[in-house]
């Protein structure tokens, strides 16, 4: 993944296919802090004032899209989570409804603490054949949250043509 742990305002253009992520780090799932991650993400410079917002994108190039009926997309996130395919919101969960900026808190902790394993079926249409962007915000409850927590795997639904 391809993530940004600097508390900036990204705006909407770093969700579609063309925005340039070279600049952005870079790391294995699980990404996070504050509890076990395989790549462990910035939070800020002071522990009480942490980031509310942490972006994280994924380029997936796909050859025979119609060869699936759609995709299972599992993911764990902590606290809030927002899932856009090449610019697209696909997914949302724990963040309130309509527009959602960079300071915009999670609608509240994640009880699970990002350890459930959420399970959510897209439509066969989500994706084109070639490259395709996977972007995702995770954002924070409370600036004082002790923990961030973001994985996403990608399966294909056999059936298709």
């Amino acid at each position: 993944w391809k993530y940004l742990d600097n508390g900036s305002n990204q705006g909407t253009a770093w969700r579609s296919r063309t925005f340039n992520d070279g600049s952005w780090k870079s790391g294995r799932g699980e990404l996070g802090y504050g509890d076990v991650q395989t790549t462990v993400v910035s939070f800020g410079n002071f522990f009480l004032n942490k980031h509310i917002t942490t972006y994280f994108r994924k380029s997936v190039t796909m050859n025979n899209t119609s060869a699936y009926l759609g995709y299972r997309m599992q993911l764990r996130r902590d606290d809030g989570i927002v899932v856009y395919v090449n610019g697209v919101e696909v997914y949302r969960d724990n963040m309130p409804s309509g527009t959602i900026s960079f300071n915009t808190k999670a609608s509240g902790i994640a009880f699970d603490d990002g350890s459930d394993l959420k399970t959510v079926n897209l439509s066969a249409n989500v994706f084109t054949n070639g490259v395709n962007v996977i972007a995702v915000e995770v954002h924070q409850n409370s600036s004082l949250s002790s923990d961030l927590s973001f994985d996403l795997s990608l399966t294909g639904v056999e059936g298709g043509s």
